[in-house]
């Protein structure tokens, strides 16, 4: 049966709930920390004496690059059902990475998913596969950037128990890509025939050009941001420090707070206290630094909609464009979710 789909935008009262939660667990997460490590405040403000205002608009402007390149990666991976320009992509990425400052759980993707396929008439199944594909993607663009890192410096020993945690979760979702991909599960309600061809919609030759190029840029990007940016507070960062700094608060955004308030600044501290960076100024840092990476993003994303306004999603804008016959008139299918 074809799910009815409303036209209504307005947040739920269930919705404002998960995000109220998930806000208080983000911040639980830092609070934790800051009593763990024996942060005063006046000690953090103390250390924000000085700071140099030069590193903090590159690490703004790198955040935009950044945005960039993972739009890059999304558009790669999204192209053989959806054909948008790059252009679009990035746009429809600042839009959803407003909506993930304000929603938990990465809430503005799943959105994005919602609005592309109620205005282009794709199945949300797909989209939705094609997302997990690149969700895929970015996480093996961590591993393959690891070893690159490493010819910077020795990382430290949890580093490798990350690399076993994110490789694990690459390896079993990749089997699944491909289990889902080959056909072997042609049966089954018509929502997983959808995710399915939304797994293989990528042709192998494709994914191995984002796996080996195009992913791990982002990372590699971020990290050298990460570096420049601790200049601000006087931190020279060693390429895998920074890196380091950048799987911690990755990895932190497991706890579902919008806009990984809290549980960015818990996982980054952590990690840069490990090298020996006195706490106070470890905390200053990731604030700011998530500060840069938060706020020209989620603006960019406002204007988008501004300037877009209601014709964001409609057929006259953004998101008009067709799509590539994959099993049939798009006209003619149901889309059960």
């Amino acid at each position: 049966m074809t799910e009815a789909v409303s036209d209504s935008t307005e947040p739920s009262p269930r919705l404002w709930v998960r995000t109220a939660l998930g806000l208080a667990a983000g911040l639980l997460a830092a609070t934790g920390v800051v009593l763990y490590l024996g942060i005063s405040k006046q000690s953090l403000l103390a250390s924000l004496h000085g700071v140099s205002g030069q590193p903090l608009f590159f690490a703004a402007l790198g955040g935009l690059v950044l945005m960039a390149l993972q739009s890059l990666r999304w558009w790669i991976v999204m192209r053989p059902l959806l054909s948008l320009s790059y252009g679009q992509a990035l746009r429809a990425m600042m839009v959803g990475f407003s909506f993930n400052a304000l929603l938990p759980a990465r809430g503005g993707d799943l959105l994005r998913v919602q609005y592309l396929g109620k205005r282009t008439g794709i199945s949300r199944a797909k989209l939705l596969g094609t997302e997990i594909v690149d969700f895929w993607s970015d996480k093996w663009g961590w591993v393959a950037a690891f070893p690159i890192l490493c010819l910077s410096g020795a990382p430290p020993a949890w580093l490798f128990r990350a690399l076993i945690l994110i490789g694990g979760a690459v390896v079993g979702v990749g089997a699944l890509l491909v289990l889902m991909g080959s056909g072997v599960l042609r049966r089954g309600p018509q929502w997983l025939q959808n995710l399915r061809d939304g797994f293989a919609v990528n042709h192998w030759k494709r994914l191995l050009l984002v796996e080996t190029v195009v992913a791990p840029l982002p990372w590699l990007w971020e990290t050298f941001v990460i570096a420049v940016a601790g200049h601000a507070l006087g931190l020279d960062l060693t390429p895998m420090q920074a890196f380091a700094a950048l799987t911690a608060f990755n990895v932190a955004t497991a706890v579902p707070s919008p806009g990984n308030a809290g549980s960015f600044e818990a996982g980054g501290t952590l990690a840069l206290i490990a090298f020996g960076i006195p706490k106070e100024t470890a905390l200053a840092f990731i604030v700011l630094y998530h500060l840069t990476q938060v706020v020209p993003g989620f603006i960019g994303g406002i204007l988008v909609l501004v300037v877009e306004g209601e014709t964001l999603f409609g057929k006259q804008s953004l998101f008009h464009f067709r799509a590539p016959d994959l099993s049939g008139p798009v006209s003619a299918e149901p889309d059960p979710g």
